[in-house]
C-alpha cells in the first residue's frame, strides 16, 4: 500500500483530505471509506511529478469538476487505520485474502489531522476552508462505499450533520447495503472491527455489510 494526499498546516493546525490509498500497479477505483477524521498517518515526502500525473489523471476520471491543485501532495506513511481499511477491503474479516490492484479514497467527517479523536472533534470551531469536505459522495462513482463514522462523530450535532449529508447524497448503489434510515445504521470505525470482528455479536454485520464491501470491490 501507498498512500497520497493533500496536506496542509494553517494557524497552527494540521490538515489531511483526499487521501488516495493505492495498491499494485493501478490507479482504477476500488472504493471508498469515509471515516472521522485524519490520524496518525505521517507525511514523509513531496509527491514526485510522476505521482503527480497519475493522481490528475484519476481525477479526470473520477473526480470529474473536482479542481485538482498538485503543490499540496505528499506520500504518506500508512498508519493502523488504513491497514484496517485494507483488511475490509481485502476480504480478511470475513476469511478472505484478496490482492488488491487499484485505488480506495479516504475521506473524513472533517479534516483536522489528529490522532486523538476527542481533542480533534475539540478543534472544529476553527474558520477555515480546509476543515470539511462536503461533497464527496459525488466522488464515489457507484463503487463499494464503508462509512465508518465512528461514535464520537455520531455524538456530535455538527459531525452528525456532516456525515448525514454524505450519507443521505450517496447514490442508492452506494447506500443498498445500509439502512436507508441514517439512525437505525451502524457506523463501525475500521478500529472497532480489528477488535470485534471474531466475535459472535458480529457475524450479522460481516455478513450484511463487510462480505458484500468484498463481493462488490
Amino acid at each position: 500500500m501507498k498512500a497520497f494526499a493533500e496536506y496542509f498546516e494553517e494557524d497552527g493546525l494540521l490538515y489531511r483530505r483526499n487521501t488516495l490509498l493505492q495498491f499494485g500497479d493501478s490507479w482504477d477505483l476500488i472504493g471508498s471509506v469515509v471515516l472521522a477524521n485524519p490520524g496518525s498517518a505521517e507525511p514523509m515526502t513531496a509527491a514526485s511529478n510522476d505521482i503527480l500525473a497519475l493522481v490528475s489523471a484519476f481525477y479526470e476520471k473520477y473526480r470529474v469538476g473536482d479542481n485538482f491543485q498538485s503543490k499540496n501532495w505528499h506520500e504518506f506513511s500508512p498508519d493502523s487505520t488504513m491497514r484496517f481499511v485494507e483488511k475490509i477491503f481485502n476480504g480478511w474479516y470475513i476469511g478472505q485474502n484478496i490482492t488488491l490492484n487499484g485505488v480506495i479514497q479516504l475521506f473524513n467527517t472533517f479534516n483536522i489531522k489528529n490522532q486523538n479523536l476527542k481533542e480533534a472533534v475539540a478543534q472544529i470551531g476553527v474558520e477555515s476552508d480546509l476543515l470539511f469536505s462536503y461533497n464527496v459522495y459525488k466522488y464515489f462513482n457507484d463503487k463499494p462505499t464503508y462509512f465508518g463514522f465512528s461514535d464520537v462523530v455520531l455524538g456530535n450535532d455538527v459531525l452528525r450533520n456532516v456525515a448525514m449529508n454524505i450519507f443521505s447524497k450517496s447514490s442508492d448503489v452506494v447506500r443498498s447495503i445500509y439502512n436507508s434510515e441514517f439512525s437505525k445504521n451502524s457506523f463501525y470505525h475500521p478500529k472497532y472491527i480489528n477488535h470485534a470482528y471474531g466475535q459472535s455479536h458480529f457475524q450479522k454485520y460481516k455478513n450484511d455489510v463487510l462480505a458484500t464491501i468484498v463481493k462488490n470491490a
